[in-house]
């Protein structure tokens, strides 16, 4: 069996391609890369792949692969657009602050004061150093970009057939798999998760929904919900629920401590890729 696995960043696509790979025998995961890239001859597969119109994996892509290839099953992975932008803005610094040192602590302090005083800034001065230029992005040019990118995947999303099974990470969370099961032919391994071998086991963080009702402030919600309402609806989320949380508390130990530690983790992970291939030849010879 070959499955694809499609989503944005930080909606889920990691762990759920674990907890389905786990269900198959056999079967072996691949995450990220080209299009396309690690398509083999297995007995059972997943293939994970993230939406990026700066990769230049978009979405017209994607749906041209997936009409190519012959996929036993297809899966789009949705979230809470407002909860996506959160786990976005914390994961800017996974490849590490080397040549935006300052920026980094900028940004940093700055969510420390959020930690402190929730309601003191509002989130989309934080979300605006998820920009790749060295500067925040200003929040007019932030606020389009989700627009236009949500949009896409809002149009994507309506036109996908019945080979597709559209999975909400708020489901994942709440263990609500019957559906995907179904849908598959198979039952998922909830436990499964993913290797610690890997890269990518430093991408976990709160395992939990409705975080952005302690991030936004009101200016926040006037910005983001027009940009955010068409694929909310075209996904089934509740497009009239905005409430803010009165009392917000942000957790330092899922906030600064968690960017902390993705720049710590890829400092230590290039360290270690920069020694093994310094070591290379030695091993070689031996």
């Amino acid at each position: 069996m070959k499955i694809l696995i499609l989503g944005r960043g930080k909606t889920g696509t990691t762990a759920i391609l674990f907890k389905v790979a786990a269900g198959l025998p056999n079967c072996k995961a691949f995450s990220g890369g080209d299009i396309g890239k690690h398509l083999g001859d297995y007995e059972n597969a997943v293939y994970k792949q993230t939406y990026s119109e700066r990769k230049g994996r978009t979405l017209d892509a994607y749906r041209d692969h997936a009409s190519e290839i012959d996929y036993d099953r297809k899966i789009w992975m949705a979230r809470d657009p407002r909860d996506a932008a959160v786990s976005r803005m914390l994961f800017r610094w996974h490849k590490g602050n080397w040549g935006q040192r300052k920026l980094y602590r900028e940004h940093l302090e700055l969510v420390q004061k959020k930690e402190r005083h929730p309601k003191s800034i509002p989130f989309h001065v934080l979300f605006g150093y998820i920009g790749q230029d060295g500067r925040p992005m200003p929040t007019d040019e932030l606020v389009e970009m989700e627009r236009v990118r949500h949009q896409h995947m809002s149009d994507f999303a309506e036109s996908l057939t019945s080979d597709w099974f559209i999975f909400k990470y708020e489901d994942m969370i709440e263990k609500n798999y019957d559906g995907l099961n179904e849908f598959l032919g198979f039952e998922i391994k909830d436990d499964a998760e993913i290797p610690t071998t890997t890269k990518k086991s430093k991408v976990v963080r709160k395992k939990a929904y409705g975080d952005w009702r302690h991030w936004y402030t009101e200016e926040d919600v006037d910005l983001f919900k027009p940009a955010y309402l068409p694929y909310m609806k075209t996904m089934g989320y509740d497009c009239d629920d905005w409430a803010l949380n009165a009392n917000p508390v942000i957790e330092p130990e899922f906030s600064s401590m968690y960017m902390k530690g993705l720049v710590r983790k890829h400092t230590l992970y290039t360290i270690r890729s920069v020694k093994n291939f310094l070591l290379a030849p030695f091993v070689k010879s031996h």
